[in-house]
């Protein structure tokens, strides 16, 4: 079991096998390829991440009540890799720019997450100090 099965045990107290094994020889390739497409989730509003294969991304943002301080919708433009299991994404830019920017400062340019499940219809990944799980439901 790899490092993202060994978190999802412990997170989840999952006794069944993920679908994928990150230490498989193609682990990596396999979810190179699953994960290309468009997804949601309800994080603190609607999220829209469209990954594309060229290693490109973009996350829309709705947020709502208190979350909207910073802007109703927000775009990050992202660079994206899968190393050993784990979703890499770094922005380089989005709209508007300003509030963008003024996040990046705050919380950074770079995301690591474990990707503890990733289906045709689904990809969970844990956060990089493995408290929170975003859920994200494949829509094309």
């Amino acid at each position: 079991m790899g490092m993202a099965g060994a978190l999802a045990v412990w997170w989840f107290g999952r006794t069944e096998p993920l679908p994928y094994s990150a230490s498989a020889p193609d682990g990596d390739a396999r979810l190179r390829n699953l994960i290309v497409g468009t997804w949601a989730d309800e994080y603190k509003g609607k999220r829209t991440m469209t990954v594309r294969r060229d290693g490109s991304a973009t996350m829309v943002v709705e947020l709502k009540g208190l979350n909207a301080v910073m802007g109703s919708l927000l775009r990050f433009d992202m660079e994206w890799s899968i190393e050993d299991g784990r979703l890499k994404k770094r922005t380089t830019g989005g709209e508007p720019s300003g509030r963008v920017n003024l996040i990046l400062k705050a919380m950074g340019d770079h995301v690591d997450e474990p990707i503890l499940e990733l289906t045709e219809q689904r990809l969970l990944l844990l956060d990089g100090d493995g408290r929170k799980t975003y859920d994200w439901r494949r829509i094309e």
